[in-house]
């Protein structure tokens, strides 16, 4: 905490942002957690490294770059909120996610199951093909810049920091990047665009696959010459169990020149969704497609089982024993077949709602409940059709004259088998085929199945997907947050420096509760102001309402940049980098806050007297 980069950059944000402690360290810059003083949230903000600050080149860059990141608005990118410099400082201010790294991920539980690393890929994907059509290219995609949301999964692309601007190709020269997710183009200092940005996702996805880099060195000369001499081995041979369809698509990222690679990153993206046949789907949507199938299966034979069983009680006398026995026969089949359906139509939702619960893409779990119909093996034409049905039919009709017949008991058995087995098999056979042959099958897809699969995934998705949350920031609010970070160092100094602060920690706790009673106010006059925009008749008071909020801001703003003030002191106090005298001025601030607050207390109250209701609370 006594770091110099941090009480640098703290002094510079003193009342707009207090730094909670650092993130991260790289070779670009620190990262820092820090909390919006006025928004009440957590953000990270990336200040560039002191010893590149001093260049005027990469300042200039950085500053440039990080605006042109801050134009980026994406679900899958980090937000920057903020580009600004002070004296020998820069940075900018991002969205902070809860959460981890991918790098982070990976350390700690190893390869990743291939839904992850598809769903990963996807979303990134996404992040990328958007950049890309505004021209950005990021040039250091890798596990260490993939953020993993703490409870949604989500995955965020982050620092833009080396990106470069432009529309088509971009113009080389300089070499910068992570030398083993670098394309050979890019290592080079060769002109490139967002193909180079595919090859390092498609390194990165191998590594989260496999465990691995397709080729590893201590430098880009090093990994640049493995690429040259051979081609990446396919991420199969680490992986035999990865989706056929991923496979391929982190195989195309990683091919050595940049035309064999997908020409864009959303080529790449529906690369990853293509499942030709039903195969490539993660795991929990193959359970629902299998369930599926089995119930539409059972559904067929159900139809088929009552159709014949129809016919076969229309071939009994009336009033007949053997019609009683044929109808209750029929029903039993016919109910066991119908509840078997719906049990296995059941499991399709369940598995749909695990798939969804999963972070399975909801496009995927529609496809797996209304797979597209498969061309017929044998095409069966309409007449055929009809035949079959009429045949079937015939031989359920048939099958109360078998007994009449006076057959030798061998035949008799045979025709009772016959004409009890084939009915169905032969009324399933002829609907199956029909409905797949004459486009009925592909039009109950298109209007019936898939508008019905999709209104089911709404509805799963609605009850049962976790809805991506942002983790609230802790509860304190700065002023509390600064207060005990003071009296934690106050604590550690020796006594006889404690002494001579005198009623610093009082005058601390003084500040933090005026703080306290300013963000009441300012919470309580926003609350005001929303409710008399609703009332047009009104807009003397709102604009009263509106200057005591900006004033009221404009103090606690004071007041968090005093009680900031004093903390950055006491950690210089700590680290011996100043002198107990070095608090005078902020203790002079504290003096003319309290005043100030005193002074606009006492005014509000004489204006109650004077006017009971000045403002609508």
């Amino acid at each position: 905490m006594g770091d110099a980069a941090f009480l640098a950059l703290q002094t510079a944000l003193a009342g707009r942002f207090s730094l909670e402690g650092q993130l991260g360290r790289g070779g670009m810059g620190i990262v820092f957690l820090a909390r919006d003083v006025m928004l009440e949230r957590r953000v990270a903000i990336k200040l560039l490294a002191p010893a590149l600050a001093a260049r005027d080149d990469m300042r200039r860059r950085f500053l440039r770059e990080a605006r042109l990141a801050a134009h980026c608005f994406h679900p899958n990118i980090v937000p920057i909120h903020e580009v600004a410099e002070s004296g020998d400082l820069a940075w900018f201010v991002m969205g902070y996610v809860q959460g981890e790294t991918l790098a982070d991920r990976l350390r700690r539980a190893g390869p990743l199951p291939a839904e992850q690393v598809r769903r990963i890929g996807r979303e990134i994907g996404w992040a990328l093909a958007y950049a890309h059509e505004r021209g950005v290219v990021h040039r250091d995609v890798k596990p260490e810049n993939i953020l993993i949301e703490q409870g949604s999964e989500r995955a965020l692309i982050a620092d833009f920091g080396i990106a470069i601007v432009g529309r088509g190709q971009h113009t080389g020269g300089d070499v910068a990047g992570t030398a083993r997710f670098m394309a050979p183009e890019q290592a080079l200092g060769e002109p490139l665009d967002g193909r180079a940005d595919l090859y390092a996702l498609g390194v990165t996805l191998y590594l989260a696959a496999t465990g691995r880099y397709p080729y590893d060195g201590p430098n880009a000369g090093a990994v640049l010459t493995q690429q040259h001499a051979q081609r990446a081995p396919s991420v199969r041979e680490q992986a035999p169990v990865l989706p056929a369809a991923l496979a391929d698509a982190i195989d195309q990222c990683l091919a050595l020149h940049p035309a064999e690679r997908f020409d864009s990153a959303a080529r790449f993206v529906e690369a990853l969704e293509r499942t030709p046949d039903g195969g490539e789907l993660p795991s929990e949507a193959r359970a629902t497609r299998y369930a599926v199938q089995g119930a539409m299966t059972l559904a067929d034979w159900t139809i088929a089982i009552a159709y014949a069983g129809f016919c076969m009680v229309l071939g009994e006398e009336s009033r007949s024993l053997g019609r009683a026995i044929t109808i209750g026969l029929a029903q039993a089949i016919v109910m066991f077949a119908a509840i078997a359906t719906a049990v296995r139509a059941g499991e399709a939702l369940l598995a749909a709602r695990t798939a969804l619960r999963r972070g399975i893409a909801p496009d995927d779990v529609v496809a797996a409940l209304a797979p597209p119909p498969m061309p017929p093996v044998h095409p069966m034409g309409a007449l055929r059709g009809f035949g079959m049905l009429f045949g079937g039919a015939t031989l359920a009709f048939a099958q109360a004259q078998v007994d009449a017949l006076g057959l030798p008991t061998a035949l008799e058995f045979f025709g009772n088998v016959v004409t009890w087995l084939a009915p169905p098999m032969l009324v399933h056979r002829a609907l199956t085929g029909m409905r797949t042959s004459n486009g009925y099958s592909a039009w109950l897809y298109s209007f019936v199945r898939r508008p019905l699969a999709q209104r089911v995934v709404r509805w799963l998705g609605g009850r049962t997907v976790v809805a991506p949350t942002r983790v609230p920031p802790t509860d304190a609010p700065t002023e509390v947050m600064l207060e005990q970070a003071a009296g934690a160092i106050l604590a550690r100094l020796p006594l006889d420096l404690r002494r001579q602060l005198g009623t610093l920690p009082a005058a601390v706790d003084a500040l933090a509760e005026n703080a306290a009673t300013l963000r009441a106010r300012a919470l309580e006059l926003s609350d005001i102001g929303r409710r008399l925009r609703h009332q047009p008749h009104e807009p003397a008071v709102l604009a009263r309402v509106e200057e005591e909020q900006a004033v009221v801001k404009a103090r606690l703003g004071t007041a968090i940049a005093a009680l900031e003030s004093i903390r950055l002191d006491l950690l210089r106090l700590d680290t011996g980098q100043t002198l107990p005298g070095s608090l005078t001025e902020p203790m002079q601030a504290v003096r003319e806050l309290q005043r100030q607050v005193d002074a606009a207390a006492e005014v509000r109250r004489a204006l109650q007297r004077l006017h009971p209701e000045p403002t609508p609370v």
